[in-house]
C-alpha cells in the first residue's frame, strides 16, 4: 500500500512496586537540581565525543513542585488497584491548539491525497476525483451547502464519505450519485477549518482520493444575528464493559455559540454519581457499576447556560457482557513469551482509566503483557508544552500500573521530529542542543528507575536513506543523534538505548539506517539496539528481507526490538491472513537471538490509530481474534 502526499503518524527489569523517590517527590530534574556533575551537560566540546556540563542555572525552566501531580477523585476513573493522579493547576490555554491560518486559506485548495494499493497502476486506472472544489468564506450563522459528485475517469460511479463532519453538520445522500454537505457554522467555528471528503474507486475500494477544502468563518458585524442553538453532547463511541466493573463516561457538553452548557442526568441510577471535572468545566463524569449484562442506556440533558430553557436530550449506551464472554483459552501471551526468552507487550492508550471500558482494558493488559510503551504521554509536546510547564500525571499513572503488575516500561520517545512544542521550534538553533539535552536529562532522571528501555531517537531517517530534516537536524546536523544518545547514557547509565524507525525491512531507508549505525559505532556513540516499527498490511511479503535486515543489525552487536507492530486487514483480506502474518512476524523474532521484545501498537481495534483496518488481535469488544491465537500458537511451538 502506497500513501502519497501524506505524513507518517505515529505515535527491562523492574524491582518492587514502589516508584523511585524521584517519581514520587517534587524537585526531579536531574542535572538541573545539582546532581552528579558528570550527568549534567552543555554543548559538546567539539570532537572527542564527551559532553560538557549543562548550564547552571539551566537554560530552560526545570520542573517544580507546582508540576507534581495530585490525587484524583476516584469518581473520575475506573482504576481499582492503584491511585490515579492528575495534573495540578489550570488547563493549558486554548491558543496552544494548532490551527490553520489565513495564509493557508489564501494558498488555495489543498492537493488531493491519494491512497494507491500495490495492485493498482494509476496510468491505466486514474483515481476518482471531484470537480470545482473551492475554499469558502462564510459568516457565522450562514448556512453552507456543498453538493459533492465524485467523478471516475473510467466512467464508473465512485463512492464517497466525509472524513470528519463538523459538529451539527450533515452529509445527505441525494440518491443520484451525489451527496450534500450542510453546515451552519457558529461562534465556536470562527477561524479556518479543513473539510475532507474521500472518493472511492468503483473497482477497488482501497483506491482512494482524499479531497479537502478550507472554510473560513468570521463573525458578522452584528453578532446578535447569530442564532442561539441548543447545546449537545460531544461525539460518543460504542463501548463494551464487563459486569461488576466500574464504568466512567465522560460527558462533554458542547455549545457551538461559545458558552459552557451544564450536563444533567434526570434519572440517575442507584449507586451512580455525576461530577463536574475540576479542570475542564464542560466535562461531567458519570460513574456507575453495572450488575447485569445487557444494553445499559441513560438519558442525558444538556442545558444552555444563556437560555436555560434551551436543552437537548441524548441517550448514551454501553454494552455490558458477562465475565465468561471475555475468557480466552490457552496460556497468556506474557507467560508464553517468557518461556521463549522475550518480552511481549503493547502501547498503552493514554489515560485508559478515563474510558468507559478502562477496567476491562486494564485487566487484559495486566494479564497478557509484560512490557508497555506509552503511546502518547511521554511525547515532548505533551510533557513540556510550555516553557516551565510540565505534565507528568499520565506517565506517572502508567508507571504505577505497570509496576503493580510486573510490567516493564519502554520509554518513548525522547527526541523526535514531530510533536515538538512550538516554544522549542521558536528557540534559536544555537540553543537547541542544550534544550534537547536538558529535556532528555529530566525525563531520564524522573523515569529511568521504571523504564529501562528508551527510544532515544525516533524516526531519524528519510525515505531515501538520508537523514530527515527536523528542528534538531537543522541545529546540529547528524551530530544531534550522537548528542542525544550520549546524554541518555550519562543520565541513565544502565538503560537500553534504541533508535526507533519505520519502513526499514529493506530498501534505501534500511540501507541508510545501517550506514548511520556504522558511523555511530565508528564514533563510539552508545547505542544498544534498533526498534522496528512494523505497521504492516496482511499482504506484506518481505519476510525474507526483514530476516536479512534483522541479521544485519545483529551482526553489529545490537539488539532488536519490534516496537510498533500492527497488521491491517485491507484489499479484501481475511482475518485468517492477518493471523498468518502475525504468526510469521513472531516466528522471525523467535528465530533471531538478538530479538528481545515484540510490542504491538495497542491491542484492541477500539483504540488503534489504524482502527478502520482492524489491525490488532482483540476486536472493539475485547474479543480475541484469530490473530491472538496465532500469536499464542507461535509462542508455544
Amino acid at each position: 500500500m502506497k500513501l502519497l502526499s501524506t505524513s507518517h503518524d505515529r505515535s527491562l527489569s523492574l524491582t518492587g512496586l514502589a516508584l523511585s523517590a524521584c517519581l514520587l517527590t517534587a524537585g526531579c530534574g536531574g542535572g538541573d537540581d545539582g546532581g552528579d556533575p558528570s550527568t549534567d551537560g552543555g554543548s559538546s566540546d567539539g570532537g572527542d565525543g564527551t559532553l560538557s556540563t549543562l548550564p547552571q542555572p539551566p537554560l530552560t525552566a526545570a520542573p517544580g513542585t507546582d508540576d507534581e501531580p495530585i490525587a484524583e477523585n476516584p469518581e473520575f476513573n475506573t482504576a481499582q488497584d492503584f491511585e490515579v493522579r492528575r495534573e495540578p493547576g489550570a488547563r493549558l490555554p486554548e491558543e496552544m491548539e494548532v490551527e490553520l491560518t489565513d495564509a493557508d486559506f489564501e494558498a488555495g485548495v489543498p492537493e488531493p491525497v491519494l491512497q494507491i494499493p500495490d495492485s493498482i497502476d494509476p496510468s491505466s486506472n486514474q483515481p476518482p476525483f471531484f470537480e470545482g472544489l473551492t475554499n469558502l468564506d462564510v459568516l457565522a450563522g450562514d448556512i453552507v451547502e456543498i453538493v459533492y459528485l465524485p467523478q471516475d475517469p473510467e466512467g464508473g460511479l465512485p463512492g464517497m464519505f466525509p472524513q470528519e463532519l463538523p459538529q451539527g453538520a450533515t452529509f445527505t445522500d441525494n440518491f443520484d450519485g451525489s451527496k450534500t454537505f450542510t453546515w451552519q457554522p457558529l461562534q465556536m467555528d470562527v477561524g479556518v477549518r479543513e473539510f475532507t471528503v474521500v472518493a472511492i474507486d468503483p473497482e477497488n475500494d482501497q483506491y482512494r482520493s482524499s479531497n479537502s477544502i478550507l472554510i473560513r468563518t468570521t463573525l458578522p458585524d452584528d453578532p446578535s444575528s447569530i442564532p442561539n442553538v441548543a447545546p449537545m453532547l460531544d461525539e460518543m463511541f460504542e463501548y463494551t464493559a464487563r459486569v461488576n466493573d466500574p464504568v466512567v463516561i465522560r460527558l462533554k457538553g458542547v455549545d457551538l455559540n461559545g458558552s459552557v452548557p451544564t450536563v444533567e442526568i434526570p434519572d440517575l441510577p442507584a449507586g451512580a454519581s455525576i461530577n463536574q471535572d475540576p479542570r475542564f468545566e464542560e466535562i461531567f463524569a458519570l460513574k456507575f457499576t453495572p450488575v447485569t449484562a445487557g444494553e445499559f442506556s441513560i438519558d442525558v440533558v444538556i442545558r444552555d447556560s444563556v437560555d436555560t430553557s434551551l436543552t437537548s436530550t441524548e441517550t448514551v449506551s454501553v454494552t455490558v457482557l458477562d465475565n465468561i464472554e471475555f475468557e480466552r483459552t490457552g496460556a497468556r501471551l506474557r507467560q508464553l513469551s517468557a518461556n521463549r526468552g522475550i518480552k511481549f507487550g503493547f502501547a498503552s492508550l493514554q489515560s485508559f482509566y478515563h474510558q468507559p471500558d478502562g477496567a476491562i482494558y486494564a485487566d487484559i493488559a495486566a494479564s497478557e503483557f509484560d512490557i508497555v510503551t506509552p503511546e502518547n504521554s511521554m511525547k515532548m509536546d505533551y510533557i513540556n508544552p510550555l516553557p516551565g510547564r510540565f505534565q507528568f500525571a499520565a506517565s506517572d499513572n502508567l508507571v504505577r500500573f505497570a509496576q503493580l503488575h510486573n510490567i516493564d516500561v519502554h520509554g518513548h520517545p525522547l527526541v523526535w521530529y514531530r510533536q515538538v512544542p512550538q516554544w522549542v521550534e521558536d528557540t534559536p538553533a544555537a540553543d537547541r542542543e542544550i534544550v534537547m539535552r536538558e529535556y532528555i536529562d529530566r525525563m531520564l532522571m524522573r523515569y529511568a528507575q521504571a523504564a529501562s528501555v528508551w527510544d532515544v531517537v525516533n524516526e531519524p531517517m528519510a525515505d531515501d536513506g538520508t537523514l530527515r530534516d527536523s528542528v534538531w537536524f537543522e541545529a546540529m546536523g547528524e551530530r544531534y543523534i550522537d548528542v542525544a544518545l550520549r546524554q541518555a547514557r550519562l543520565s541513565a547509565p544502565n538503560a537500553t538505548l534504541l533508535i526507533n524507525e519505520f519502513d526499514i525491512a529493506s530498501g534505501a531507508k534500511a540501507n541508510g539506517l545501517i550506514a548511520l549505525i556504522d558511523r555511530l559505532q565508528q564514533r563510539e556513540v552508545p547505542l544498544d539496539g534498533i526498534g522496528f516499527q512494523l505497521h504492516l498490511f496482511s499482504s506484506f511479503d518481505q519476510y525474507d528481507e526483514l530476516q536479512t535486515t534483522f541479521a544485519s543489525i545483529a551482526s553489529r552487536d545490537l539488539d532488536i526490538y519490534i516496537t510498533e507492530l500492527d497488521i491491517s486487514v485491507a484489499d479484501g483480506a481475511t482475518s485468517t491472513e492477518q493471523a498468518d502474518a502475525y504468526r510469521r512476524i513472531v516466528d522471525i523474532c523467535l528465530n533471531q537471538t538478538r530479538c528481545k521484545a515484540i510490542q504491538m501498537w495497542g491491542f484492541t481495534d477500539q483504540y488503534s490509530f489504524r482502527t478502520i483496518f482492524d489491525p490488532l488481535p482483540f476486536d472493539r469488544a475485547y474479543q480475541a481474534k484469530p490473530a491472538y491465537y496465532a500469536i499464542q500458537d507461535a509462542l508455544s511451538n
